[in-house]
């Protein structure tokens, strides 16, 4: 993973496609987007929903400030006496940033998953790769496979991908 990470998945070169498993970093990255930002929006929204019962800024502020984070980057201490109006304010700023985020995130990846990339929307339409595609993209995978004496008739035919 680190691999693929330092050269930022081939993306930005042409001709250059670092090893990767069945899923390279870039996949799991955007998995670990939509779990982590979606309970964040999540959370959030249920705040929006109910402030009174469920206020989160003023209690994770007191946290932040236990940490010192807030003072070594120069912010001093946040407040934690907030009212429910305040509450309100910063859940919904933080509600808008967190889908933003999150919706340029799943956008690029639709990008790439269907014109971005050459062959990836057909193997996500059929389940099936090419040898070739495999090997320039998912090569260990592939290799495991071949391993595993379930490896593609090199070219001749697609097959599942698992």
């Amino acid at each position: 993973d680190l691999k693929w990470l330092a050269v930022g998945g081939g993306i930005f070169s042409k001709g250059v496609h670092p090893p990767a498993k069945k899923f390279n970093a870039g996949q799991k990255m955007i998995f670990w987007a939509v779990i982590v930002f979606g309970a964040s929006i999540s959370a959030s929204g249920l705040s929006l929903l109910f402030p009174f019962e469920l206020p989160m800024f003023a209690k994770t502020f007191a946290i932040l400030n236990q940490t010192g984070l807030p003072q070594a980057v120069g912010f001093g201490e946040l407040p934690v006496m907030l009212a429910p109006h305040e509450e309100m304010q910063l859940a919904t700023l933080w509600h808008s940033i967190m889908a933003f985020v999150l919706t340029a995130i799943i956008l690029a990846h639709i990008y790439i998953g269907s014109v971005g990339m050459e062959g990836a929307f057909d193997a996500m339409g059929s389940g099936e790769v090419e040898e070739q595609w495999a090997r320039e993209h998912h090569g260990l995978w592939l290799k495991e496979l071949q391993e595993k004496g379930h490896a593609p008739d090199h070219g001749k035919a697609a097959h599942p991908a698992e």
